[in-house]
């Protein structure tokens, strides 16, 4: 009887103390509280019109926001070390996503955050950023400097960058194979590996450079499937075309990431890079890693916790997706899914390779159609390239992956998908719940979903993520030209997705670390459907403003499953959320292109603070576009 006692007036205190520390924790103030300001929550996740709840004030403490209301209840909640800030009527939203980027790649091009890590000790680095018939008139200069500096054997990089306005891409990707070819690069530079890298994508590179990526890989390199090997074209194979020449569109990833720059500095080029994206607005960044010089990369960033925002991550390693025939390692990749940090996840795989411009429209030529059967449909059944791709994709999606993170062009390559997902669904008797569970996603939209794919999408519990951007920079001319209106109209039809009830996101996948460009640039694309020089194009595809901001907030967190913590402002929730310095649901439609970003915080951090912003609030100004000089940030 005595030891009964004993147990219960134990289990009494246990529960007393737990109960003391919960109403402790609960009554504990916070470290942030901002008010006077116009909160939208984007609470409401449905696909429509309705962002939810507008409050006033909110407030943070440690890495959670534990209070979203008017002021007076929210201020109530202050203590004597709470840090109070007034908007003064800014907005606050969710923090932005972008759903589909390549800041591996781009932050390589950023010349302020290059020159700030790499030094000629380390490699050579230059930078062009002029008009088109100036950098081909500099070009030869700066090479011959940059052989000059150089030591034996010590890599040369150039850049050539598209512009402020991103304006000289296809100019400057002309030149690649004709002007600017790997024989000159050659007798220029016969001791240094040598690439010359185009503002987006684009490489050219010497025998030294080739030579350097095949050594860097030995052994491996010989097992790597030949139609997506590292010096393969897109579309599969032509690697003896790439050796050639030394001309590629993306296999700059390898040489780059795996050979030329070491872990030190790619981890503080990214570093960097990530901050210098929170300046955007963005708090979440989902990626495809293609390269162990990348995932080394961001991996050690995560683990010394120097991410400066949430950065799921897509499984993408072409070079070997025989590994998908093997059951061991597609169950233990399937235990990986949605597993990590709070910031570095594992969110989906892509098993082949990307999906290709092959689509069910004519063409307005013959020369069209030529085009994309070179390209190759990558999920067809009647070839053996498709056929082993869709294998692969099959094995995955029957295990019980997520497939996500590809590349899309065409139409056609979307529904062949969506018949491997189905098919492998079936036969694994995953049901459809289940199936919606696991969000399948493609990226892109460039040509896709017409009316009924996006039906079909519905069904499948689908998510996508679509950049606006091909058609501010003028791809819709193009389009146009290859297929006629309804080659337009199949440009990031939003509205598409938005008649079947399906969620898309927002993606950026531009450079624009050197541009004027910015994330709003991409809503405002979306809402006006207009280029840079101001002509719409399929203006029945242009969706509102708060389906371009659900899109870039709570349909992102959606798209990287974490919608339970993230993508809008209520408490529990992760606290990462951007402050804007104008109004972006009332002001004039062309002044979006103009707002600026105040202010961000991911995980209860400020990431992100301009000048003027730091002055008015006693804070210290933080973040890479700040520090290092970049002037749209300097405000």
């Amino acid at each position: 009887m005595r030891k009964q006692c004993v147990k219960l007036f134990l289990g009494l205190a246990v529960i007393l103390w737990t109960g003391s520390n919960l109403l402790q924790a609960q009554q504990a103030p916070p470290d942030f509280v901002f008010y006077n300001g116009k909160v939208v929550t984007v609470d409401d996740v449905g696909v429509n019109d309705n962002l939810g709840t507008i409050a006033q004030a909110l407030a943070v403490r440690g890495d959670t926001i534990i209070a979203v209301g008017s002021d007076a209840t929210v201020r109530a909640l202050a203590g004597p070390n709470t840090k109070s800030i007034d908007l003064k009527g800014r907005m606050i939203t969710p923090g932005f996503a972008a759903t589909h980027d390549h800041p591996d790649q781009w932050d390589m091009l950023n010349p302020l955050i290059v020159k700030k890590v790499v030094t000629d000790d380390v490699h050579i680095e230059r930078f062009l950023n002029a008009p088109p018939d100036e950098q081909l008139q500099q070009f030869p200069r700066v090479l011959d400097e940059a052989v000059r500096t150089a030591k034996p054997g010590q890599w040369i990089r150039i850049s050539m960058l598209y512009g402020k306005e991103y304006q000289w891409q296809r100019e400057v990707s002309a030149f690649f194979g004709r002007q600017i070819n790997k024989q000159m690069l050659d007798l220029a530079a016969p001791n240094n590996p040598t690439v010359v890298r185009g503002g987006f994508t684009g490489m050219v590179m010497n025998q030294k450079a080739i030579d350097a990526m095949m050594a860097a890989y030995g052994d491996e390199y010989g097992k790597f499937e030949k139609d997506t090997a590292p010096f393969s074209l897109s579309g599969g194979d032509y690697e003896a075309e790439v050796l050639n020449t030394g001309v590629c569109g993306t296999c700059y990833r390898y040489p780059e990431q795996d050979a030329l720059y070491k872990t030190k500095e790619l981890s503080e080029i990214y570093r960097l890079g990530l901050s210098w994206m929170t300046g955007y607005g963005q708090s979440m960044n989902v990626t495809n890693i293609y390269t162990a010089g990348a995932m080394a990369s961001y991996s050690a960033l995560d683990r010394k916790e120097e991410l400066a925002m949430r950065f799921p991550w897509v499984w993408y390693w072409p070079p070997r997706k025989d590994f998908f025939l093997d059951k061991y390692f597609v169950n233990a990749l399937v235990a990986m899914q949605d597993y990590g940090s709070k910031y570095f996840w594992m969110g989906a795989v892509n098993p082949s390779t990307n999906l290709r411009a092959c689509s069910t429209l004519p063409g307005t030529s013959p020369a069209v159609k030529e085009r994309e059967a070179r390209g190759k449909c990558a999920m067809s059944t009647e070839t053996e390239y498709g056929r082993r791709n869709r294998l692969m994709v099959y094995n995955w999606v029957k295990a019980g992956g997520r497939f996500g993170g590809d590349h899309t062009a065409g139409d056609a390559d979307v529904d062949f998908l969506m018949d491997v997902i189905e098919e492998a669904s079936k036969d694994a008797n995953i049901s459809v719940d289940k199936m919606k569970e696991l969000r399948h996603a493609y990226d892109h939209m460039s040509m896709s979903p017409r009316p009924d794919q996006a039906v079909r999408m519905k069904k499948l519990g689908m998510i996508s993520g679509g950049t606006n951007l091909g058609i501010w920079e003028g791809g819709a001319e193009s389009r146009m030209r290859d297929y006629g209106e309804q080659g337009v109209e199949q440009m990031y039809p939003r509205k598409n997705l938005q008649d079947a009830g399906v969620m898309g996101s927002v993606e950026m996948d531009r450079p624009m670390g050197y541009t004027n460009m910015t994330y709003f640039t991409s809503l405002y694309t979306g809402i006006t459907r207009k280029d840079r020089n101001g002509k719409v194009w399929a203006p029945r595809q242009a969706v509102s403003r708060q389906i371009m901001l659900k899109s870039a907030t709570t349909w992102g967190a959606h798209y990287a499953k974490r919608e339970n913590v993230l993508g809008s402002l209520k408490p529990g929730f992760w606290a990462d959320f951007v402050i804007l310095d104008r109004d972006y649901l009332t002001i004039p439609e062309d002044e979006i292109l103009k707002i600026r970003v105040a202010m961000t915080m991911v995980g209860g951090k400020v990431r992100h603070m301009v000048p003027s912003f730091a002055r008015e609030t006693g804070m210290q100004p933080t973040g890479a576009q700040v520090e290092l000089g970049f002037e749209t940030a300097q405000w």
